[in-house]
């Protein structure tokens, strides 16, 4: 176990120095750094204390409750790559849980005449401690289990918030995010049930429980340093405008529009004009097509045109964009005239960005893959 958490924190290491020299490094990427500096020293700490010897006193909360640090470094990252701007005030909002636990734990056993020793991955004391003491662990486990759901609480708002501004979903929808998060939240239920095991029931020894744990943690750190080393900003300037103009403010409740103005004979008008603008203009071939842009061709406010498609249409932007580029892809698989070209061909031509988000898309559409449509 001690070769595979060395070479956690030699490739982790390697990962950071690689990431730290990245050129034009964005907000996000320094939680990003963080996060992986912080994975790093609570590897380092399991292995120290497991291996090597033990830690004692101040430095030994400080190592332990590195998970609470952690937690919402990775959420914060989150925040930022969903096209939210943590303030400073919000940053030290969540990082100040870690400090917190530090000095309330010190001052508790301080209190309680108890020395503080690490050892074997966990904590450990000598001297007067209650019963209380047995339970430090707990504020770890469930800062876990809280910011693990509301990270997919966050991605899950990210995706329906995209769906109202943009037509395409690749590179922003942060599917490898919410993997990262799953695990994140695997580890930690793991964790929480390894460690219970290990002291309530001495199912295994302890040392052993946290070292799987480092293990674990290695192995995470490592596939997510990968994915967020490739992770560029997955949203170009005027798109981060939109997202910072709309906010929140478009959605499918209805409450959202009661102060829009829209009469039902307006929703009427702007749905004829909208048609219209996407049957000549064509702006679904566009990959690039947003809500902003849409609203422009049609002379209309985004929130009145968002309005439009979610009542009148009963569908988000994405869909209804969508929705134009696979009949044009219809109409291009039944002619004998772009028999030469190929059907990715064909579904760039109309709009789509990638061949996984035609194919799913259109078999939802149609009812049956591009192309048994086209030999049919």
């Amino acid at each position: 176990m001690e070769i595979v958490l060395n070479a956690s924190l030699g490739i982790g290491s390697l990962m950071f120095l690689i990431l730290v020299s990245k050129r034009g490094k964005k907000r996000e990427d320094y939680f990003f750094l963080s996060w992986i500096l912080v994975t790093l020293l609570q590897i380092a700490f399991y292995n120290v204390t497991i291996f090597h010897g033990n830690l004692q006193g101040t430095l030994a909360i400080l190592s332990f409750g590195l998970p609470l640090l952690g937690a919402p470094l990775l959420f914060l990252y989150i925040l930022q790559l969903t096209g939210r701007q943590p303030s400073v005030k919000t940053v030290a909002y969540h990082c100040s849980i870690y400090f917190i636990y530090v000095a309330a734990l010190h001052l508790f056993f301080l209190s309680a005449d108890a020395e503080i020793i690490a050892q074997n991955g966990y904590l450990s004391f000598s001297g007067n401690s209650s019963f209380w003491a047995q339970l430090y662990a707990i504020p770890l486990a469930l800062s876990g289990l809280f910011y693990c759901i509301w990270d997919l609480m966050l991605l899950k708002k990210h995706r329906r918030r995209i769906a109202t501004i943009f037509s395409f979903k690749e590179k922003i929808h942060l599917k490898w995010v919410s993997y990262v998060v799953y695990s994140y939240l695997t580890l930690f239920l793991l964790a929480s049930f390894l460690i219970f095991g290990a002291t309530q029931f001495q199912l295994f020894p302890l040392e052993n429980a946290f070292a799987f744990v480092g293990i674990t943690l290695g192995g995470m750190l490592i596939a997510f340093g990968f994915y967020g080393f490739r992770q560029t900003s997955i949203f170009s300037n005027t798109d981060s405008k939109i997202l910072q103009n709309t906010g929140d403010t478009l959605s499918t409740d209805k409450t959202t529009y009661a102060k829009s103005g829209l009469t039902s004979d307006k929703i009427r008008i702007l749905a004829a004009k909208l048609s219209e603008v996407m049957e000549t203009k064509k702006p679904f071939l566009n990959e690039e097509l947003n809500l902003s842009l849409l609203a422009e061709l049609s002379e209309t406010s985004q929130t009145q045109l968002s309005q439009v498609i979610n009542q009148h249409f009963e569908m988000n932007f994405y869909d209804f964009v969508n929705q134009y580029r696979v009949e044009e892809v219809k109409k291009m698989l039944s002619s004998p005239k772009f028999n030469q070209l190929s059907v990715l061909g064909i579904a760039f031509d109309c709009g789509f960005k990638s061949k996984s988000s035609f194919n799913r898309y259109f078999k939802k559409y149609v009812g049956v893959s591009p192309s048994r449509f086209r030999n049919k």
